[in-house]
């Protein structure tokens, strides 16, 4: 989005009544999402959505693999709600100042920035936080959007409207969907208060502390990691105070010696893709050389995995500018195939 449309959409967000909100929707909508000017969102049909019934008529669900197995339930909402929401996280988005900690669904911060903060360390901690959406509550949301200067009427309505009923024994708990796009902005507001107390525990211990989504790591050149130590005491008691689990099975310690990865990149002594990532893409590029007619699909994900080699590389690495240019050779004048 060019930076002069940015600005005058955020000049028209408006936060003190729900007319005012939908107000800002009606002029910021259309330009990211398919509300329309000739047929605007009314208060009624916006105020539709804080019931149950409607919501859990608005969505469906399906589900992906996990790489590490078992299935993740994916609920996306779909036609006039998909794109309420798609508005809200732009304003959302406006609102929210987001921590030094925070990486994912942050402009101008990446995968490899955050790995990038813990390189060259002798001891990294990799700690993954338990079904990370869902543990976020509308009273969540509710008070996060309070935090950042919505004011609190409007706030409840809206954190109504961004999350899905579930039934859990017996009781509807309002949860943030995995698939909502509203969801990511919305995890990380409700994680400011978790990040800013990891943040002063890291200070307090001299560590560095970023968080990935759900995926925090902390690291340093001294170990204060022991299971029975002040450190992993204090850590695992605010994480529950602020409402999340570890999934126990994928905390790593990882030491200075052996393989250091955080988000899926190495961190030894600078952040680098795995030689597997590159060896795959060398695969993929030959398969496209040998064919006669490769498909859209192997050269879109060829494509994929060279932005993502040049994000963590940059643009004068050698083997990114290597691959790149056998890229075009291997495509041109070849008919791409479906």
């Amino acid at each position: 989005m060019q930076n002069d449309l940015k600005e005058y959409l955020a000049s028209q967000i408006a936060t003190d009544s729900i007319v005012e909100i939908c107000r800002s929707m009606n002029e910021i909508g259309p330009y990211i999402s398919s509300l329309s000017f000739a047929d605007p969102l009314t208060v009624g049909r916006l105020m539709s959505y804080v019931t149950v019934q409607s919501r859990r008529e608005a969505y469906r669900q399906f589900h992906i693999p996990k790489k590490s197995g078992g299935v993740r339930v994916i609920t996306a909402p779909e036609g006039e709600l998909k794109d309420i929401l798609t508005t809200l996280a732009f304003i959302f988005s406006e609102l929210y100042i987001p921590t030094p900690n925070a990486m994912a669904f942050t402009w101008g911060r990446s995968v490899a920035d955050n790995a990038r903060a813990h390189v060259g360390h002798h001891y990294v901690l990799n700690l993954d936080l338990k079904d990370f959406f869902t543990s976020i509550t509308a009273m969540d949301v509710e008070r996060g959007l309070n935090r950042i200067g919505i004011s609190p009427l409007v706030s409840r309505d809206l954190a109504s409207i961004c999350t899905y009923p579930v039934c859990e024994n017996h009781r509807i708990r309002n949860v943030l969907p995995q698939g909502s796009p509203a969801s990511p902005i919305l995890s990380n507001i409700c994680a400011m208060t978790l990040d800013r107390r990891l943040e002063g525990l890291a200070r307090r211990f001299h560590l560095t502390y970023t968080r990935y989504a759900d995926d925090m790591t902390f690291s340093s050149n001294h170990s204060v990691y022991h299971d029975d130590g002040d450190f992993m005491r204090e850590l695992y008691r605010i994480i529950s105070e602020c409402g999340f689990t570890v999934n126990p099975s994928k905390t790593r310690l990882q030491k200075r010696g052996a393989r250091q990865e955080v988000t899926g990149l190495n961190v030894g002594d600078r952040v680098n893709v795995s030689r597997l990532y590159v060896k795959t893409l060398r695969v993929i590029i030959h398969h496209i050389a040998t064919n006669d007619h490769p498909t859209k699909h192997d050269v879109n994900v060829a494509k994929g995995k060279l932005n993502y080699l040049r994000m963590v590389k940059g643009k004068h690495d050698s083997t990114y500018i290597t691959l790149l240019v056998k890229l075009k050779k291997a495509v041109a004048g070849k008919k791409l195939g479906d």
